[in-house]
């Protein structure tokens, strides 16, 4: 097993769950407000659970959105099963649709002598697709082919590009050779390997994508909306498109039939709307990054006096301030390019004090670090940041006088070609706070900064994510999934639809280098020692500067029983595999 034990640990990320509404050529299907939906004639006994969400699903897909704010992708267990999940307590990966799980030692994983690796996938012979179709090797094909066609929206490529081929030398067996070894080879959730239906898509993908070059209309079939259907323990019986999505339990779900009979997922526009209605009971449980920590505590004092139900604080993503590196964008802001006044910048901004306000008090956890504390790597990276950039805004303006900033009449920095230190800094909605207090920071120094905050319907708008001029203050899973919004391999272009996590559209071959070894390396130490190249790297140019390790929040009120036992194992949807959403088969109401 090429992994750590933390069951907070992330990894590479994000091939999930929310099309853009831009992508999608006809409209989902709906049913008029306040009518049944199709099976939830159920009698007064039925078992139902309301589990909110402070976004807009759009879709069910492949593609990526690009943020992953407000629960979007905490959930997807729910609904949708991958080769592998996470351990009850320990974080660790384990089998999900397979029979086994692949080691070195069982020979399932075996590094050839020419640097390659092959990995065969046993299949779980009692899986069924919620129609009652059997899963089999056939759907992996499939989906293996998708996986390597690049006109496909995929913000994360990461995995699938390390795979070279595969086949199925029989129903129940799948071969994947990798171009290398690849240490979470046995750890593929659905973010990076999402399995499909073969015998719904496969002739649609053929005639549509294939033959007629139209992405757009291949997944703007029914199929990604009002008609989903995957392995999960629940399916989709009903979509009212921006407000919620009605699941029932599969009766031949291979784990068991759910306890409960119906999940109803809403679906809300901002915190105080989810909070209100998480209080009122009229939500029973939210997932991780749901509610922003400010909101997610709220519960506690009163669910603490009234035993109303329980809050659980977890890892969540980390955040950092991003600089773009695109001279192609609109209003593309050029003296960023100075590494110098990047360094200045990040030099003002007091990461603890920032930490803190915008996390409900809550010390000690701002970034210094690649990895947070606890990560089994963590002694390779710790505190570097820290030790480079201490937070010193006496420093930061003399960083800026070298660099040929000087303050003009109206007090904003100008160089000698008469160009102000004048640029957006965006972020998305319910973020405000961050970006406000940095650009007081940096208005301090003497900076003219303008907060633009994306409307709601532009959040998954992939092109215009990643066309900010200047700087963003944005978030990406937790971990070494980081590692991806750097890749050259994930920047977002018109031929990949702009899918993408590298909205920054940074370049460094050393760095795609040693990420490459990274990945490839099976011992820890060895990738320990690569993590803190890659960290020097990103200190040294600063495309990105770290912030603060998000608090996460999960809740469920009192007569819901679910995350109990299972809390320490799960981990936010930054990370590979396995969500606190895992086990939603064993969630129950009690009263």
């Amino acid at each position: 097993m090429f992994h750590r034990p933390t069951a907070f640990r992330g990894v590479l990320i994000v091939l999930l769950a929310v099309l853009s509404a831009t992508a999608c050529a006809q409209p989902p299907a709906s049913r008029p407000p306040g009518s049944e939906p199709p099976q939830s004639q159920a009698s007064g006994r039925a078992k139902v659970l309301n589990l909110g969400l402070r976004t807009i699903l759009d879709a069910f897909s492949i593609a990526a959105s690009p943020t992953l704010a407000g629960g979007g992708l905490g959930y997807i267990e729910i609904h949708s099963q991958a080769l592998f999940t996470a351990d009850q307590s320990t974080g660790r990966p384990i089998p999900r649709l397979l029979a086994e799980m692949p080691t070195l030692d069982n020979g399932s994983l075996r590094v050839n002598s020419d640097g390659t690796m092959a990995g065969t996938y046993k299949l779980r012979r009692d899986v069924q697709w919620a129609d009652g179709e059997p899963f089999t090797a056939k759907d992996l094909m499939f989906t293996f082919a998708l996986s390597q066609d690049k006109t496909m929206p995929v913000v994360d490529p990461g995995p699938t590009q390390l795979m070279e081929s595969a086949s199925a030398p029989d129903d129940y067996t799948f071969v994947i050779n990798w171009k290398q070894p690849y240490y979470q080879a046995d750890a593929l959730g659905l973010q990076p390997f999402w399995p499909l239906p073969a015998h719904l898509l496969e002739s649609d993908y053929q005639r549509i994508v294939v033959e007629q070059k139209d992405v757009n209309a291949f997944f703007g079939k029914p199929y990604w909306t009002s008609e989903y259907l995957h392995i999960g323990p629940f399916k989709l019986v009903d979509w009212i498109a921006g407000s919620q999505a009605t699941f029932e339990a599969v009766d031949n779900y291979f784990l068991g039939r759910p306890k409960v009979d119906r999940i109803v997922v809403k679906q809300f526009p901002d915190d105080n709307a989810l909070l209100a209605s998480i209080l009122a009971g009229a939500v029973d449980l939210s997932t991780d990054s749901a509610l922003q920590i400010e909101a997610g505590v709220q519960p506690k004092d009163t669910w603490a006096q009234n035993n109303g139900g329980n809050i659980w604080f977890v890892n969540g993503h980390t955040w950092f301030i991003a600089f773009q590196f695109d001279r192609t964008v609109p209003g593309f802001f050029a003296p960023l390019q100075d590494v110098r006044l990047r360094q200045a910048l990040y030099s003002a901004v007091d990461r603890e004090a920032e930490s803190e306000a915008v996390q409900a008090g809550i010390a000690d956890r701002a970034a210094y670090a690649l990895l947070s504390p606890g990560n089994p790597l963590y002694s390779y990276v710790k505190d570097a940041w820290k030790q480079r950039y201490p937070y010193d805004p006496a420093r930061a303006s003399a960083m800026l006088d070298a660099a040929g900033w000087h303050r003009g009449a109206d007090g904003v920095l100008a160089n000698a070609a008469g160009e102000r230190l004048s640029f957006p800094s965006w972020t998305t909605q319910g973020q405000e706070r961050k970006v406000a207090i940095i650009a007081d920071m940096w208005r301090q120094l003497g900076a003219d900064i303008q907060e633009y905050v994306i409307p709601a319907a532009r959040v998954r708008d992939p092109e215009h994510r990643q066309s900010y001029p200047a700087v963003e203050v944005t978030a990406r899973g937790n971990e070494d999934v980081l590692l991806t919004r750097l890749e050259s391999s994930s920047t977002p272009t018109s031929q990949n639809h702009f899918a993408g996590n590298n909205r920054g559209h940074w370049k460094n071959q050393t760095y795609d280098r040693l990420t490459n070894q990274y990945r490839a390396s099976l011992r820890e130490p060895e990738r320990g020692a690569l993590m803190g190249q890659l960290q020097d790297i990103m200190i040294d140019d600063l495309p990105v500067g770290l912030l603060h390790y998000e608090v996460g929040t999960v809740l469920v009120r009192k007569g819901a029983s679910a995350f109990r036992d299972d809390i320490d194992g799960g981990a936010s949807s930054g990370r590979i595999y396995g969500t606190y959403s895992r086990n939603a088969h064993l969630w129950d109401v009690t009263g």
